[in-house]
């Protein structure tokens, strides 16, 4: 009888000493997995993370465009936001962040060495030895782009561990966007420029060569104008055949009054026969097979008068075309324009260090309640 109450207070002990070691175990994971963590945050974020500056700036890609620009309103009437397009806008976003930028920017204000804090804050400094990829990474980090998709205004963001330097690397990237936006825009002109005046070289060398293929045809066949000369020809028998037509008349008209041994016939029998003889070497002149012909000659010269006719008209459109050209690059010339310059912090923006704090306990609770389901869930299964 004195047994059983000694094995009833055994298990009550065993009972209370699992009760007590699962209640320590539940406050040892509760502190491993949220307070140490927590108060390592506050350590970190109140004590070791350093200040970090932030000066903002915004610009606009504008087009220097003839084009109606008053069907907007405000400020985008007023700035020529209807000239801009989003594919500058990303153009330039890309090149801030490209590597070319970061050479650029390290070259001009040491990246490395305003970022390295000499390990006050290992978290957020750049390594004094980072390499050219970690320093690009690093740089995408600190500054950042933003675009209005509506007004394609970019806003540019530099972060930094004092206001000045900030405000420096702002204004750098700026200087670095305007001289690309400058060099693009005159790229572009030059190479529609220099193609329009090699057009205009080539038609006016053709020009050149068309005039002295026609100079030489004309010293070398003593003509002008074939066709000219053609033309008076042409006239020239036309009045011979009126005048041979006419004594023909009269021929017929004395024969029926004189025999043909009169000297009034045989004259004009002498006129007829000279006026037939200059109407067919006149003829001649035109066709005849033993000398130049001037059909032939005027075919020639039309053909290369044609030529001629053609380059000039060659010539005068690629004036036309290296005036438009001209024009039209000015119309695609683009400027950068600074909306709102930037300026020198007063005050730390980063770290948030209420919002840093709060927020991380609230998720440390969550993870530890994750857990805490986890355990169950696996003692349930085991049991």
């Amino acid at each position: 009888m004195s047994i059983e109450p000694n094995k009833h207070s055994i298990n009550k002990s065993k009972f209370n000493f699992g009760k007590y070691f699962a209640k320590f175990k539940s406050i040892a994971l509760f502190i491993f997995l949220v307070i140490i963590p927590w108060e390592f945050i506050i350590f970190y974020t109140t004590i070791i993370a350093q200040p970090r500056y932030v000066s903002s700036s915004d610009v606009v890609i504008k087009q220097v465009s003839e084009a109606n620009v008053s069907a907007g309103s405000g400020i985008s009437a007023l700035l020529g936001v209807n000239n801009t397009s989003s594919e500058d806008a990303r153009y330039l976003t890309n090149y801030i962040l490209s590597n070319d930028m970061v050479k650029k920017l390290d070259k001009k204000l040491d990246l490395r060495k305003a970022y390295n804090l000499n390990g006050s804050d290992f978290i957020y400094e750049l390594p004094e030895d980072a390499t050219q990829e970690e320093l690009l990474e690093y740089f995408k980090e600190r500054v950042k782009i933003s675009l209005d998709e509506q007004t394609y205004i970019l806003n540019v963001t530099t972060e930094a561990f004092q206001p000045e330097f900030a405000l420096k690397l702002n204004q750098a990237i700026l200087e670095e966007s305007e001289t690309f936006i400058n060099n693009i825009s005159q790229q572009i002109a030059t190479d529609q420029l220099k193609y329009a005046h090699s057009q205009l070289k080539k038609s006016e060398k053709r020009l050149q060569e068309a005039k002295s293929k026609l100079l030489d045809y004309q010293d070398e066949n003593q003509v002008i104008d074939p066709k000219s000369n053609a033309q008076m020809v042409n006239q020239l028998v036309g009045n011979l055949q009126s005048q041979l037509s006419n004594l023909r008349t009269e021929e017929r008209q004395l024969l029926s009054y004189l025999n043909e041994t009169a000297p009034q016939i045989v004259s004009i029998r002498s006129q007829i026969k000279a006026i037939e003889q200059q109407i067919s070497e006149e003829n001649a002149k035109l066709t005849s097979p033993n000398s130049p012909k001037l059909n032939t000659q005027m075919v020639q010269f039309e053909t290369i008068k044609s030529e001629v006719e053609f380059a000039s008209e060659l010539y005068k459109m690629s004036l036309s075309s290296l005036e438009k050209a001209r024009l039209e690059a000015f119309r695609k010339m683009k400027n950068m324009v600074i909306i709102s310059a930037p300026y020198q912090a007063e005050e730390a923006l980063y770290p948030r260090k209420q919002y840093i704090i709060w927020t991380s306990l609230i998720f440390l609770l969550i993870f530890y309640g994750f857990v805490r389901l986890v355990m169950a869930v696996v003692k349930d299964h085991a049991s």
